[in-house]
């Protein structure tokens, strides 16, 4: 049976297409590869103009999750085409419900990526960075038992650590990846006692960035990352096998003598 779609208000129509449409499709209404009414059908049913429809699916197709052609008409595309770091789709996908594969993604990306930056920060970060890390660490101490406000204090905190490390490619990645990384974060803090258990762990890695221990900072954040994983399996109910820690640990690195940052204090 077609989706019947509401009538919409006169007020940004062609947002409202996208999104109506846009969740549907998060909603599993249609499957890969599956027709959506004809242009005409469409816009009786939104009750909106054709060219109002028309930047509508333009829009749903430049997040990948549609594609028109001649003669089969405007389809659905599978999730591997859809453009996953759009903050609307993430946004509709945690509306329909947390997709717990993402969020294992989610974090096997932070494992790749975050305990290097940690070292990179204990090994560049200036004077006035480490202030703002400490400080961003004790803002975090300040709200763990607060769930928003704790969420902005944490990413304030990742936020700190990369900008220390000096790396222009890397804040770039992070900037992209911050509608994910907050979802993630946005599982795990309403969790009881998940903030509480992952502070020891922050203040690890401050303390190290702050003495210029690079191995200690990046496996102290490595620890970090694999507990979050370990709070958004919980979160979500279920037994996920996460990463391993062990087998994450580069050889030679477990329990090699950490180096002071050359002219720090």
């Amino acid at each position: 049976m077609a989706r019947t779609f509401r009538s919409l208000r006169r007020q940004n129509l062609s947002a409202q297409v996208v999104r109506e449409i846009g969740l549907s499709i998060m909603r599993k209404e249609f499957q890969p590869g599956d027709a959506l009414l004809s242009e005409p059908e469409l816009s009786q049913q939104f009750n909106v103009s054709r060219p109002v429809l028309r930047e509508a699916l333009k829009v749903l197709a430049e997040k990948g999750l549609i594609e028109s052609r001649p003669r089969t008409g405007t389809r659905v595309r599978p999730r591997t085409d859809w453009n996953l770091l759009d903050p609307e789709v993430l946004t509709w996908q945690y509306e329909v419900g947390p997709d717990p594969a993402f969020l294992e993604a989610v974090c096997e990306v932070r494992l790749m990526f975050e305990p290097m930056t940690a070292r990179l920060a204990a090994s560049r970060a200036t004077a006035e960075e480490i202030e703002t890390i400490e400080r961003a660490c004790g803002r975090l101490e300040e709200l763990v038992e607060e769930a928003e406000p704790y969420i902005e204090a944490d990413l304030a905190f990742h936020s700190a650590i990369c900008a220390a490390a000096h790396n222009e490619l890397l804040q770039r990645i992070v900037a992209t990846l911050a509608a994910p990384l907050r979802a993630s974060r946005l599982v795990t803090a309403r969790l009881p006692g998940a903030n509480r258990r992952t502070m020891p762990l922050h203040r690890r890695v401050a303390e190290a960035i702050r003495q210029g221990q690079e191995l200690a900072a990046e496996e102290a954040m490595r620890e970090l990352i694999v507990l979050t994983t370990e709070d958004v399996h919980r979160a979500l109910g279920y037994s996920g096998t996460g990463p391993d820690l062990s087998l994450s640990t580069c050889p030679g690195q477990g329990e090699a003598p950490a180096t002071a940052r050359e002219g720090g204090e």
